[in-house]
């Protein structure tokens, strides 16, 4: 490729020994740590990607580094495009940066590219985009070759050993030294501090400044730790001189992170605005001239910052409205940032007490996530039904190919199939037993049970091991119904419940009905906080059925209602002893005399509960022959659960086809939107639920919506085009500028992503692809 150059550097023996096997055409495993210099193979092979078939594609986990290596690359004079969802430019490059669920569409339609390289390979187990990963490794051909790269696997010769399961030819390239070695500093021996600077986290600054460790980087939990910290730093710096702010970019920043820049100091995160991130704070970090940089552990794991020191400040961290703990793996690649090449001898992990150390961290074991990827699956199935083909032997074949040394079941035909006869299947399967974990902590006969529709009051649900009544369960409530998650009661007696805006404080201690209460109530009349106690829960009761509104409450200048969600309806499983059992744990295992695979009358077979085969057929995405429906066929379009709540919208005839492509900017919008969740888009999810229950499916559907769901997005969105961040801040505290791009951003892939879908057959699906577009120039113009 004419242009193609790399800075002078001599290559490690190890990276010349995996482009030897790549161009002897193996396919190559990358081991290496955190800064050894993984990507430099890519690199070296870059001048013979030209003559391949397909060029090369080179994958990584996020966004923020497509755009990352897409500009590096493209600053030494490569032909390089690049693939993200919301960016899409010159594809016809012999070289394409893209995350890879871009590129899905692609290998189903068995477009390959002649080098696949998958960076940060691990996400092999990641329990959403795992799934993806697998897929994409297991479909393309042998002439294909394979790039993995890698520092925080533990188990690289087990996917060596799966690709040759597949029949390739594997190098595995194993490094065990860092470039740059790593120690671990405690705060402690930092050199002491003046008095006068007061508060931990200046004080440790000020430490690794004066120890000469910086430049710093701190993972905070939060955002607003990391914006805390980087506050209480930067008031304890003198300004460094050399760093200019005109006021356009001090109005851009804002004046709490410009005070900070200024000092060498800022934080990071997705709720700045993209060019405050990218532009500055990833630019000024990556180039080594900011002193502290305190940063969200989930989006700024990735960027490559330039420091010399790590430290975290917590192995606990938010994830949507729950918190979950930093892996072991995790840790590696954060404390993996320290320490530069070619400007540091060494780098520093910083400990503290109750702070993450070195030694927590180490690499992941790689397992196969218990699922399957069903829209892939009903890819490959309706292709082979199209071609005259069996769908279901397909299937089989695909998942042969899986990263599993064991079958992996479908509950279709080889492992529970559309059979003639009990004999057959028994010969396939062998006998085996469905069992499900009960209260007494044993695993009874299936058999025994029934599968009921029940209230959620009178459900118990496994916690941590224990069986607890479902309503004191966070997660469960939080899924249900609209609304933000609350709780009532004290002690034992506690349950959660939901709450939900309805008025807001005028004058004279009076209350106004908000836009989406008023319009059912054909009223903006205001109304004192007794007339609204008595008057409005019970003309808006059918409004939150089957939620029972329980009394109203003052939060600020915000009334709510808060409801009890006993009432919802969910499947569970009775036992005899009378209890009903949400989600309750099931599996099985061989029977000496039976099987629960069963055949009705000779004719009609029942998957086992629990299989894709049981979840496609209950959902109908499948028919009786096993062929994708046209439901089926949409859903296979699309990422995880999001095809099923766009077919559903798109059987509905009565929903506007405009109306839909301005909803799904809710199909990816997170929590943090929920304070919006009282406007016309709720049809979206009330359609979703309408059609296939307040169901769990994981990975897929959690309370009837797919996972990710975020009600209210598309009436923050209004809010924002109408009012700025303004009106944004009137109704909440939760939302920044960044988190309104993003939601613009996600909205305009998901809208990208149906223009360049292949027809699923639906009859609605030309105008649908014609709605997509017009909203897509008004995403365009909303960034």
């Amino acid at each position: 490729m004419p242009g193609l150059e790399i800075p002078l550097q001599l290559p490690d023996l190890w990276q010349q020994e995996a482009v030897r096997a790549l161009r002897s055409g193996r396919d190559v495993i990358v081991d290496a740590p955190t800064g050894a210099g993984k990507t430099r193979v890519f690199e070296m092979l870059v001048d013979s990607v030209a003559a391949m078939s397909g060029g090369a594609v080179y994958t990584v986990p996020t966004r923020a580094l497509a755009n990352d290596k897409w500009r590096e690359w493209k600053s030494l004079g490569w032909n390089v495009g690049i693939a993200t969802g919301d960016v899409a430019k010159n594809l016809s490059a012999s070289v394409i940066v893209a995350t890879l669920e871009t590129q899905r569409e692609r290998f189903l339609t068995s477009r390959f590219p002649g080098l696949l390289v998958v960076d940060e390979y691990q996400m092999l187990a990641d329990a959403r985009r795992g799934l993806s990963y697998e897929m994409a490794l297991a479909l393309p051909p042998p002439t294909t070759r394979l790039l993995l790269l890698s520092g925080s696997v533990k188990n690289p010769q087990d996917v060596a050993a799966w690709l040759e399961r597949l029949g390739r030819q594997v190098e595995l390239v194993r490094v065990a030294e860092r470039p740059v070695p790593l120690d671990e500093l405690p705060v402690r021996n930092l050199p002491r501090v003046p008095e006068s600077v007061r508060g931990f986290w200046p004080r440790v600054a000020a430490a690794a400044l004066a120890g000469g460790v910086e430049p710093l980087l701190i993972f905070a939990p939060r955002r607003r730790e990391a914006e805390k910290i980087a506050r209480q730093i930067a008031g304890s710096l003198a300004p460094l001189p050399g760093l200019v702010l005109s006021p356009a970019d001090q109005q851009m920043l804002g004046s709490d992170l410009s005070r900070m820049l200024e000092k060498g100091v800022a934080f990071h995160h997705s709720g700045l605005p993209y060019a405050a991130r990218s532009a500055w704070v990833e630019d000024l970090g990556k180039s080594g001239r900011l002193r502290v940089i305190v940063a969200t552990t989930g989006l700024a794991a990735g960027i490559n910052f330039s420091v010399r020191s790590v430290m975290v400040a917590s192995v606990k961290y938010s994830e949507g409205a729950f918190q979950r703990e930093l892996r072991p793996d995790e840790l590696l690649q954060m404390f993996g940032r320290a320490g530069r090449r070619g400007l540091d001898d060494r780098g520093f992990v910083l400990a503290a007490e109750d702070m993450p150390r070195l030694f927590d961290a180490s690499p992941r074991q790689i397992r196969r996530i218990n699922q399957i990827d069903w829209p892939t699956l009903l890819r490959v199935m309706e292709s082979a039904a199209d071609a005259g083909g069996d769908p279901l032997a397909r299937a089989e074949e695909v998942c042969r190919r899986l990263f599993s040394v064991q079958k992996v079941p479908l509950g279709f035909d080889g492992d529970g199939a559309l059979a003639d006869d009990t004999a057959h299947l028994q010969k396939r399967l062998g006998p085996v037993r469905e069992e499900y974990f009960s209260l007494d902590g044993r695993w009874h006969p299936a058999a025994l049970a029934e599968d009921v529709t029940t209230h959620v009051r009178d459900c118990l649900l496994l916690h941590k091991g224990h069986w607890i009544p479902a309503l004191k369960s966070a997660e469960l409530v939080n899924s249900l119904g609209s609304g933000r998650l609350c709780k009532w009661g004290k002690g034992r007696e506690a349950i959660y419940g939901k709450e939900v805006a309805i008025g807001k404080r005028a004058n004279d201690g009076l209350w106004t009905p908000n836009k989406w209460a008023a319009s059912r109530l054909k009223s903006r009349e205001a109304f004192t906080r007794e007339e609204f106690s008595a008057l409005v829960p019970g003309l808006l009761a059918a409004e939150w059925a089957p939620a029972c509104p329980v009394d109203i409450v003052e939060h600020g200048d915000q009334l709510m209602v808060r409801l009890d969600v006993g009432e919802y309806p969910l499947n569970a499983l009775k036992i005899p002893s009378g209890e009903s059992l949400l989600r309750a744990p099931v599996r099985k295992v061989l029977a000496a005399n039976e099987t629960s695979y069963t055949l009705s009358g000779g004719e009609v077979y029942h998957p086992p509960r629990g299989s894709a085969a049981h979840a496609w057929r209950r959902l109908g995405l499948v028919d009786a022959e096993g062929k994708p429906t046209e439901r089926g066929r949409v859903v296979s379009r699309f990422q995880a659960g999001e095809g099923l709540v766009i077919a559903a919208a798109l059987e509905d005839g009565a929903y506007a086809l405009d109306d839909i492509v301005r909803h799904l900017a809710n199909l990816r919008g997170g929590h943090r939107f929920s304070d919006f969740s009282d406007g016309e888009s709720l049809r979206l999810s009330i359609v979703s639920r309408k059609t296939y229950g307040h169901v769990d499916f994981e990975g897929y559907l959690e309370a009837g919506l797919c996972t990710g769901f975020g009600e209210g997005t598309w009436e923050a969105l209004l809010a924002y085009r109408s009012g700025g961040m303004r009106a944004i801040a009137a109704a909440t505290e939760e939302l920044s500028r960044g988190d309104i791009e993003r939601a613009i951003l996600e909205w305009q892939s998901l809208l990208r992503h149906i223009l360049h879908s292949s027809e699923p057959g639906m009859p609605r699906w030309a105008g649908f692809q014609e709605s997509a577009a017009s909203a897509l120039a008004v995403a365009e113009a909303w960034r």
